[in-house]
């Protein structure tokens, strides 16, 4: 058997096909031409020797042999990324280095205090801090392109190589220009809401859709958007109100304010994520500067 031409762009563009659930969608995650990705694709699975996808018409799966390569590769590609990163900040004198997600959901002093934890007991250490959707954060800590995660915990957001540890719960409320003094169940059947886009709060928007169920509602959506701050300001400007933690009140624009319901009091949970497959001393020692 000769030497092996794949190089990290093939196990890159591999994972995306199998994250993403097809080529198409890999190819828009990724930003690349579908054909470039089918092809990266296909030259790791003839230097292999076997398939790692199963392509028919209409199905789509990953093979037994193509399973236990994708496992393989993540950790490879996991390594990589933090060796890079940890080179790089070597050059620059620093000890340490941890890339952050964090959900627009757990903007929360709690993070904060933990930081501060943190930096008292490894103060050469940088950390860089990323928002970005629960989904994107367990896609992240898989490749190795953040180290850990704040993210919404739901039973939709499990996989078996990410270890979750519930940080703190907070009740949800509901958001409001600061002229509303009062809020009810009847205000809810009655208003019209502003609510983040499904494909980048899906489980934020599975946990509501629970919580309105049970208190059998049906909330009027009359505008969605991909980022939080728009959808503060659609609610600063009287087009609907929205739904938010209230742990993050603090975090509002000075016009808005979360009021809770009486009568209804859905609950969500942050949790503290974070790859099985590569864990180091560091990342351990910033955990234990987050009590639960």
């Amino acid at each position: 058997m000769g030497p092996t031409r794949i190089g990290i762009r093939h196990l890159r563009y591999t994972i995306a096909v199998a994250d993403a659930g097809g080529f198409r969608a890999a190819a828009e995650a990724l930003n690349i031409a579908q054909p470039a990705i089918s092809k990266t694709v296909q030259d790791t699975e003839t230097d292999l020797g076997f398939a790692i996808f199963l392509r028919k018409a209409g199905m789509f799966e990953i093979t037994a042999e193509g399973r236990v390569f994708l496992d393989d590769a993540r950790l490879t590609l996991a390594t990589f990324e933090r060796t890079i990163r940890a080179s790089r900040q070597n050059a620059l004198g620093a000890r340490g280095h941890i890339i952050v997600g964090y959900s627009a959901l757990a903007s929360s002093s709690q993070i904060s205090a933990g930081l501060d934890s943190f930096h008292q007991r490894h103060p050469g250490c940088q950390v860089e801090m990323h928002v970005m959707s629960t989904d994107a954060m367990m896609r992240n800590l898989k490749t190795g392109e953040i180290d850990i995660g704040f993210l919404l915990s739901h039973n939709s957001v499990d996989d078996p190589e990410v270890a979750q540890q519930p940080i703190w719960s907070t009740q949800i409320g509901v958001v409001v220009p600061r002229t509303i003094d009062s809020m009810s169940l009847d205000i809810l059947r009655e208003g019209a809401f502003v609510m983040g886009v499904r494909e980048n709060w899906r489980s934020y928007r599975a946990l509501l859709d629970a919580a309105f169920d049970h208190a059998n509602l049906d909330p009027v959506i009359v505008d969605e958007a991909w980022d939080v701050q728009v959808i503060f300001q659609r609610v600063a400007e009287g087009r609907g109100f929205t739904f938010y933690p209230i742990s993050a009140a603090d975090s509002l624009p000075a016009a808005l304010k979360i009021l809770p319901v009486p009568g209804w009091s859905p609950t969500l949970t942050i949790a503290m994520a974070w790859s099985k497959v590569v864990d180091t001393k560091l990342l351990q020692a910033f955990r234990e500067s987050f009590p639960t």
